[in-house]
């Protein structure tokens, strides 16, 4: 399989090839990619439009911080709006598309609104649209909503199944990257019941894409090592896929784990399930986030 912007190394395996479809386009990706890699790998730039004006939006990131490139997943009831295309993970058989166009994506109908933008300044229709009262709920909110909106929802019955569940330890590691897995890996040594959770699907964070050298080692394998001797220990858990959501009273944190959304089909079982985490310490390991300079155009297609 050629692609001409795949570049050579990283995490997917060359010998795993996946079909998608994007935009009733059939393309091809591998195992280990994102929708997001596998896309940028088959040439696609363009991936939606801006939340007001429709301006052409690209891929800006690699990670949950991705604000452009939201796309709706699944066809039919299982349909599923404004996912991250950075962070979901490439199966056989995924259907995906653009959101927020009239139209072809490419030929955006409303992106008439950008020719539109000295006029349309923030809060504008607050102001404007005051006349007749009655007409704001029945008909100017509505066309508003329509053409500023984002994916919207099948309407029809969530044809998934959810679980929910209870979990205790006496340290709770939130994030799985060098300083993660080597915390994670002291307190269990100690003797403690550890719960190590990541929202991605491959544990190692920034050892994954760079090269550092930890221990003496390039870090990917260092991560490896760990991982796999941290699989091996029957007091620690392993929580990948996993988003930590919210921290409350009395050492309770809430955690939304996704079991088959990385699969074509659920098979019968839970499609996520909502953990309730009781944990005596918590040590957040999140890492930080690069943040480029902004510039005028900086988040178009290319730039």
């Amino acid at each position: 399989m050629s692609q001409s912007h795949r570049i050579d190394g990283g995490q997917p395996d060359r010998t795993t090839p996946l079909s998608f479809r994007w935009n009733n386009r059939n393309l091809t990706g591998y195992a280990g990619d994102t929708l997001a890699s596998a896309l940028l790998a088959n040439g696609v730039q363009l991936v939606g439009r801006s939340f007001k004006y429709h301006r052409p939006r690209g891929i800006f990131s690699a990670g949950p911080e991705e604000p452009n490139a939201l796309v709706a997943l699944r066809e039919g009831a299982a349909r599923e709006p404004n996912t991250r295309a950075t962070v979901t993970e490439l199966f056989d058989g995924l259907v995906a598309r653009s959101q927020n166009h009239r139209g072809p994506l490419e030929w955006d109908l409303m992106a008439i609104n950008d020719l539109a933008a000295p006029l349309l300044s923030a809060g504008f229709y607050y102001k404007t649209f005051m006349w007749p009262k009655a007409f704001w709920e029945k008909l100017y909110e509505p066309l508003i909503r329509a053409a500023a909106g984002l994916g919207s929802l099948s309407g029809a019955p969530d044809p998934d199944i959810y679980d929910h569940g209870f979990l205790h330890c006496d340290m709770l590691v939130i994030g799985a990257g060098p300083a993660g897995i080597a915390a994670a890996r002291a307190a269990a040594r100690a003797g403690c019941r550890v719960i190590l959770a990541d929202e991605d699907f491959r544990m190692g964070g920034r050892l994954n894409a760079e090269t550092y050298i930890v221990d003496d080692v390039a870090g990917a394998d260092w991560a490896s090592a760990a991982l796999a001797e941290l699989g091996s220990m029957p007091n620690l858990r392993l929580m990948t896929r996993t988003t930590i959501y919210g921290a409350f009273d009395h050492g309770i944190y809430g955690g939304l784990e996704r079991r088959t959304d990385h699969l074509a089909t659920s098979g019968g079982k839970p499609r996520q399930v909502l953990w309730r985490i009781m944990a005596k310490r918590t040590l957040l390991c999140a890492g930080s986030t690069e943040r480029s300079i902004a510039f005028g155009h900086n988040d178009r297609p290319g730039v």
